[in-house]
């Protein structure tokens, strides 16, 4: 058939419908006959519907049965069912499952013969239907037979009925003519009383004294953006050439050294057992009776110098004491491994967070809600931020944007850019820029007076929301969320679903000291610590978590109110036992060997984890796969904005003067009327507006008289009901 011939049949079997194609060929040359030898010209627009929708159920069916019996790729490169069945196949499986994807295509099989084939859709109506009732016909006989005795009466005139005796052939009957009707009888003074019709069957109906209630379904918030997907594991790296096996032989060496060691200071062992981690070997030591532990913890120094090892920690188990000997080379912990884990793909966490591995080679998994604030410190490039990317990257791959956003406060300007591209999905920002480019600029915090701005904005958020959870009568984010989705609380009264606020602070100590600096600078470094202890006091129960991450753990910046609200906190290597005691409130910090060495303390243990690595391409990798997914139901329109935080002069945010009018005020106060609806987010999006400028808008409107206040998160009432009040405002303000 040539080159083109080639192509074509390659696309249609191959690339799309697979076998089925042989079908819809076999229908096409059928029809094109039938036109030349009938005459027939016209293809009617249902033919071709059903010609084409018929093609890709057979294609998905062929495809499925293909996926089912393992030869999804060996026909055609695409499986039986072509390229075009087997992306609609692999589709459903990946959202619904194996045996729902069976059970839909059937569903939708039937439902196109039901609508293709009469004689089918016949057959599906007349399911149900009684045929030969036996009560039936037995009434109808009997009904005959009584019509027959009636006849047989000698002493009945039957009128021009006439019956013969011995004919073989059926009578003839001849309907005898209607009787004319009464004359209707003059009304009587005393009422009727009807005579018992025993042929009067009366039906009553008692239904309507019966109240049927149905709920409606739950409320589903990611319907807002059903088309979203998460990022894929397949876009984390596994670091293979990465991972490094223990020897037995430095097992053996290591244990003979502890043993040498201990006997030297006539400490006696019954048993030693190793356990081996990525970063960490743990040797569980069992003293005979009568040794004391503390002896054994006072040798620390000795062991380590014995072992001539980094990392070396004397810790106190339930059974035994155990000692922390750093491997000869450590293994690479991938953050694909760690969300692969069923500990985090079954957590019933609201934030779990995978972040890296124990000793016992376990995945250490925390909920960041139950924290519910975390205190990250460490010298420089020790791994923190790389702690932080694996936070963030373990909520990214877990929530959904609808249930999640972040805000980033990054005075070194170049840890958080790549999580900017999120902007239309898990970010939070200010409402106050001027457009869509300046939004993108500022959707990650680089300075101290954003910061400071955004700090006392998520303060207000925070009052609001629990404005809500008191009108609501529950006392924490997740009651109210599941209230709101069982219908329970009404978008007219104010309450809408509220998204976690994850926080993310870099370099907090930057932020904080204000030694040598101007008034300024001294205020807004008071400003943001007063902003985060309080947001820490109190944003556990609104949904507000904050993550404070710092190089510079000293007691001017780590302050007690910090430690005290900051329950769980990482420690990475640091640099003196001093830092150590201000973060853990012990020694063991400068004890670790970096590079992801960390000690996690919830409160009252503390656990030696490594912490899993993600590098900066996958971090972009993943941004990316998120930020291309733009569009109707994949992306939202606008950020998650916050509310507007006070102004510097102490004046009322949105305050403007009435004598410059915006250029489109007019525009906006006859859509506002039209629409008896007050609402920002109707300004911007149907007259095409940055959120800051139609704030101004609407601040202008209420200033004119045109809508009321705002009250909590509900549009605005609207004080202008037609168009021949809003006239006369509108010559007063536009013409003065």
């Amino acid at each position: 058939g040539g080159k083109l011939g080639f192509r074509l049949s390659h696309w249609i079997v191959g690339r799309s419908f697979g076998f089925a194609s042989f079908v819809l060929i076999g229908y096409l040359g059928t029809l094109a006959a039938l036109m030349i030898i009938k005459k027939r010209l016209k293809m009617s627009l249902k033919r071709l519907v059903a010609m084409i929708s018929g093609t890709w159920l057979l294609s998905m069916l062929l495809a499925y049965i293909g996926v089912l019996a393992g030869v999804d790729e060996l026909f055609f490169g695409c499986g039986m069912g072509g390229g075009v069945g087997l992306a609609s196949v692999r589709c459903f499986l990946n959202l619904i499952g194996v045996i729902p994807t069976g059970i839909l295509l059937a569903v939708l099989i039937g439902i196109w013969l039901f609508l293709v084939s009469r004689r089918f859709s016949d057959w599906v109506m007349s399911l149900g239907k009684e045929e030969n009732n036996p009560e039936t016909d037995m009434d109808g006989i009997e009904e005959a037979a009584q019509e027959v005795d009636e006849y047989d009466d000698p002493e009945q005139d039957y009128g021009d009925i006439v019956i013969e005796d011995e004919v073989e052939y059926e009578p003839e009957v001849i309907v005898p003519p209607a009787p004319e009707p009464a004359p209707k009888p003059a009304p009587l003074a005393a009422p009727v009383v009807p005579t018992e019709n025993p042929g009067l069957e009366i039906i009553t109906d008692d239904t309507l004294d019966v109240t049927v209630k149905k709920d409606l379904p739950r409320i589903n918030n990611r319907d807002e953006l059903p088309n979203y997907k998460f990022p894929s594991l397949s876009l984390l790296a596994d670091y293979d050439d990465s991972r490094r096996e223990v020897s037995k032989d430095e097992i053996e060496r290591n244990n003979n050294k502890i043993r040498a060691t201990l006997a030297n200071y006539k400490i006696a062992v019954d048993d030693v057992q190793a356990i081996v981690g990525p970063t960490v070997t743990l040797y569980k030591v069992f003293p005979s009776a009568g040794v004391k532990i503390s002896s054994i913890r006072s040798l620390q120094e000795d062991i380590a110098i014995s072992m001539n090892a980094r990392g070396v920690r004397v810790v106190t188990l339930s059974d035994s004491v155990g000692i922390e000997v750093a491997n000869d080379t450590p293994s690479v912990v991938p953050l694909k491994k760690m969300l692969n884990d069923p500990s985090y793909r079954e957590s019933k966490a609201e934030l779990p967070v995978a972040i890296g591995y124990t000793i016992t080679q376990k995945v250490k998994v925390f909920d960041l809600a139950d924290a519910p604030h975390l205190l990250v410190a460490g010298a420089t490039r020790q791994g923190k931020s790389v702690g932080l990317n694996v936070i963030v990257s373990s909520l990214l791959y877990s929530k959904h944007p609808s249930e999640l956003k972040f805000i980033f406060i990054d005075p070194k300007m170049v840890e958080f850019t790549s999580y900017g591209k999120m902007i239309h999905h898990y970010l939070a920002v200010l409402p106050t820029a001027t457009d869509a480019a300046d939004e993108m600029d500022h959707a990650i915090i680089k300075n101290a007076k954003d910061a400071a701005a955004v700090l006392q904005s998520l303060c207000i958020e925070m009052d609001e929301r629990y404005e809500l959870l008191s009108k609501a009568y529950v006392n924490n984010i997740k009651l109210y969320n599941n209230k709101y989705r069982d219908r329970h609380l009404l978008p007219t009264d104010g309450h809408h679903f509220m998204p976690y606020l994850v926080v993310v602070v870099d370099e907090y100590a930057d932020l904080t000291m204000s030694v040598g600096a101007g008034p300024e600078a001294k205020a807004l470094a008071r400003g943001i610590t007063q902003a985060i202890i309080r947001l820490a006091q109190k944003g556990r129960a609104a949904g507000i978590h904050v993550i404070l991450a710092t190089q510079r753990p000293t007691v001017d910046v780590v302050t007690g109110l910090i430690k005290a609200n900051f329950p769980m906190r990482i420690a990475f290597r640091v640099t003196s036992r001093t830092d150590s005691q201000t973060i853990l409130d012990t020694n063991g910090a400068e004890k670790l060997i970096g590079k992801g060495d960390m000690l996690l303390y919830t409160g009252i243990d503390m656990e030696r984890i490594q912490c899993a690595l993600i590098s900066n391409d996958e971090i972009a990798a993943v941004t990316d796969s998120i930020w291309e997914q733009r569009g109707y139901k994949k992306s939202y329109n606008t950020p998650y904005y916050l509310p507007e935080p006070p102004s510097d002069n102490g004046d009322a945010p949105g305050e403007i003067d009435m004598k410059n009018i915006d250029d489109r005020f007019e525009e906006a106060a006859r859509l506002i009327v039209t629409s008896q609806r007050g609402s920002t987010s109707d300004i911007q999006r149907r007259l095409g507006m940055g959120y800051a400028r139609a704030g101004k808008v609407m601040d202008q409107l209420e200033a004119a008289g045109i809508v009321g206040p705002q009250v909590g998160s509900k549009p605005r009432d609207v004080l202008v009901k037609d168009f021949k009040e809003l006239d006369e405002i509108l010559s007063h303000f536009l013409n003065q």
